[in-house]
């Protein structure tokens, strides 16, 4: 494998032979800049993986939330209705 400090110092002793030496550094500044980018890309997609797995266990680790319990509705009223309000008195009219 190449370490990227050996083709940067490549890149220049190639472009030292040239005439014009503005041109050795635009590709060992571009050289780098890709390297910096690539990096960057690296890294941020990592911390993108770990982030995603990490929530992933916590959602994994926490209580299962208990199924609801359905009632029949109507029977439901049944039971809370307040049989006083509905006395009916013989008398009245």
């Amino acid at each position: 494998m190449i370490h990227p400090l050996s083709i940067i110092g490549l890149t220049i002793a190639q472009a030292a032979s040239d005439p014009i030496p503005q041109e050795a550094y635009r590709r060992a500044s571009s050289l780098t800049l890709m390297l910096a980018i690539l990096g960057v890309v690296m890294i941020t997609t990592l911390l993108m993986i770990v982030t995603l797995r990490r929530s992933r266990r916590r959602k994994d680790t926490l209580p299962k939330p208990k199924p609801t319990e359905h009632v029949d509705v109507w029977a439901e009223s049944g039971r809370r209705f307040d049989s006083s309000i509905t006395e009916i008195d013989p008398n009245d009219e």
